[in-house]
């Protein structure tokens, strides 16, 4: 009696109250949705992935790495290029001052 009777009225029922008269157990099973199983080779596939996206990372990061050395190297090229011409110059100026002192003073000396 009760599965031919009682059984499909409840179902009837707690289609019509959308699940009011059900029990939670029957409604969180029909209306939860339920987490997908994720395979161990789904899980392989994806740790794969990230592990080749790190190394892309981890390569650009190289590259731009090495970028910047060369041009900070060749900025030092320069640099020390700079500082030379600077000496340099400051070398010659003070030579000019040395023998304009020198005149001045042996000018002096022979008055």
């Amino acid at each position: 009696f009760a599965i031919l009777i009682l059984i499909p009225g409840w179902l009837i029922a707690g289609l019509v109250t959308a699940g009011w008269l059900w029990p939670p157990q029957v409604r969180e099973y029909l209306f939860v949705q339920r987490e997908t199983v994720v395979s161990r080779a789904e899980l392989d596939r994806q740790k794969l992935d990230q592990l080749r996206d790190i190394q892309t990372g981890i390569n650009q990061l190289k590259t731009d790495i090495r970028r910047e050395m060369a041009a900070d190297r060749d900025e030092m090229v320069r640099m020390k290029a700079e500082v030379e011409a600077v000496q340099s110059e400051v070398l010659s100026d003070l030579q000019q001052i040395k023998e304009l002192m020198n005149t001045l003073l042996g000018g002096i000396e022979q008055s």
